[in-house]
């Protein structure tokens, strides 16, 4: 935090000429941050001296990390420790985090996580406006050894880093995901389909029967069985799900979508398929099959519903199944399976959604600001450490031996490629004096495909071979997802960013609540249809087409 106490000491010399008194001040930001450590270009050793560089975290609460071994060993090789902060979670780190840029009090270093991350509209506004976040592009060009391969395995990333002043305000994940291009899946109890002597809906309308079979004929004979469940977070949006892949391509809190034309841009929610979709869940819902907590509920109350006992859920919407199922129980991983293709619709519309296209990402997991005392050491240690690839990997999975074990020649992945390592079982070992998840990542395609060893009949189902099975979740469903798209993050120009935030938020609140009520018939999805279009254009869903546009480089 940017914070200085002054200790002062009076010193008293006697000349020939007279007393003169000597004040000698020291502060404890110069002691904290190394004081004259001098700063190494190349190298290990980031410091010739050991510096503290002030850093807030999202999450960490329960890790110690005043005795956390891997910080700690990397501080030791490179004179560069980290005085933790750490910060709530989810939306309540995000507000942490505004809290703390709105008050001036903010620390050196921010590493982040998904809720947290610096997106886009934020660079806009406390990078280039507020001048908060300090720019790092010359760093890179100086000092990114690790960053600089990246590039060159994508050149795109640079380009999707660069602010529209031409600078670069930090340092994203590096992600290309392969079981992210496929966002979200359908997991359905498999036992129960068997009881029923009923195969894997393809349809829509096959959806339907299973569900009905699945809540009114009971297989399993639960107590008030749940056809199909989701959240609000995420991708676990079931309204969102079914519709993106059955009637209308349409995404979490974004509500535009390129056209058949692959040239134009279009409102989804306001198309007669986004109203077929609507009515569609209206119907089953009628029917008692859509569970009315989908609508309300966090992903974690989604997992403890598909979790409890007995099992009652027959099918849940989510990113990856771990969200439903405990990963820990091999029997509910094998029963709950991904739909093999997205469900195609009565007019034949068939797509999966996307939410991981390569080289786009919307923001950054690591920033500097304009409190760093070393912010040259602090790239260095982010380009170093978190973007070394074996690096990354014992801090994402454990140490070596603990974590993980190298994968001997001719070892092949799920692809027929190389692997490099395997996953251990840690079940029963506190890998947190050992990790840091969160910041940035080298999670190149490659890296992501040398962690995942060909594994043989059930053991995929096994917790250290979760990352294996999702990938093969995943396979049959690319097929489905869109060659093209519109860009989800953009940079929108500082005159029409306030104004496009604002619009934005009023149309992501009122969109997710309107589809909430013509699904479960508080609102009247024949009757209403045109008021809730014309309250669309109020809250200002035309100048948030026209802004993004402008933004994107469309208009």
């Amino acid at each position: 935090m940017k914070r200085k106490t002054i200790k002062c000491l009076i010193i008293s010399v006697l000349l020939a000429f007279g007393l003169i008194f000597a004040v000698a001040c020291d502060s404890d930001e110069n002691q904290a941050t190394g004081g004259d450590a001098t700063f190494n270009p190349t190298g290990e050793l980031i410091m010739s001296q050991p510096i503290s560089i002030t850093t807030w975290i999202e999450g960490g609460g329960d890790t110690d990390w005043d005795n956390h071994v891997l910080l700690q060993e990397i501080g030791e090789r490179t004179n560069v420790f980290l005085d933790i902060i750490v910060g709530p979670t989810g939306g309540d780190g995000l507000t942490q985090r505004n809290l703390m840029f709105a008050s001036g009090d903010y620390p050196e270093m921010l590493l982040l996580d998904w809720p947290t991350m610096v997106t886009w509209s934020d660079v806009m506004q406390y990078g280039i406006r507020e001048g908060i976040l300090l720019p790092v592009t010359d760093f890179i060009d100086s000092y990114g050894l690790n960053i600089h391969k990246l590039f060159d395995h994508n050149p795109y990333f640079r380009e999707r880093m660069t602010a529209p002043d031409g600078e670069i305000y930090g340092v994203p994940r590096f992600s290309e995901c392969f079981h992210c291009r496929a966002y979200p899946k359908i997991y359905v109890r498999t036992d129960w389909l068997e009881m029923l002597g009923m195969d894997m809906p393809t349809t829509t309308d096959e959806l339907r029967e299973v569900l009905y079979q699945f809540v009114h004929n009971n297989p399993a004979g639960v107590t008030d069985p749940i056809g199909i469940t989701g959240a609000t977070e995420w991708n676990t949006m079931l309204e969102i799900g079914i519709i993106g892949m059955a009637f209308q391509t349409v995404v979490p809190d974004f509500w535009l979508n390129l056209a058949d034309d692959g040239v134009s841009v279009e409102i989804s929610v306001m198309t007669d398929q986004f109203r077929e979709g609507l009515r569609f869940l209206r119907g089953m819902y009628d029917d008692g099959l859509v569970d009315r907590a989908a609508f309300s509920q966090t992903a974690e109350a989604l997992g403890l519903t598909v979790r409890s006992t007995p099992h009652s859920v027959g099918m849940f919407v989510v990113d990856h199944p771990a969200m439903g199922f405990d990963l820990n129980n091999v029997d509910e991983a094998r029963t709950y399976q991904a739909l093999r293709e997205p469900l195609r619709g009565s007019t034949g519309f068939q797509r999966q959604p996307d939410n991981a296209n390569e080289g786009e990402f919307g923001g950054f997991h690591a920033v500097l600001t304009d409190a760093a005392q070393h912010p040259e050491a602090a790239f260095r240690w982010l380009d170093n450490i978190m973007l070394d690839q074996l690096l990354h990997r014992s801090r994402m999975f454990g140490p070596e031996g603990i974590g993980w074990e190298a994968a001997p020649v001719g070892t092949l992945n799920v692809f027929g490629d190389q692997a490099n390592f395997f996953r251990l079982d840690t079940a029963d070992v506190d890998l947190l004096p050992y990790t840091l998840t969160v910041g940035p990542q080298p999670d190149i395609a490659p890296v992501r495909a040398g962690e995942l060893p060909m594994v043989e009949g059930d053991d995929i189902y096994l917790p250290e071979h979760y990352e294996q099975r999702i990938t093969m979740d995943t396979v049959t469903l690319l097929p489905f997802v869109p060659e093209t798209r519109l860009q989800y993050n953009v940079f929108v120009p500082l005159e029409y960013l306030s104004e496009f935030n604002q619009i934005e938020a009023s149309l992501n609140s009122f969109i997710r609540m309107s589809m909430a009520q013509f699904i479960v018939g508080d609102r009247d999805i024949e009757a209403e249809w045109e008021q809730y279009l014309d309250e669309l254009r109020a809250f200002g869903i035309y100048r948030y087409l026209e802004i993004y546009k402008i933004a994107s480089g469309r208009n």
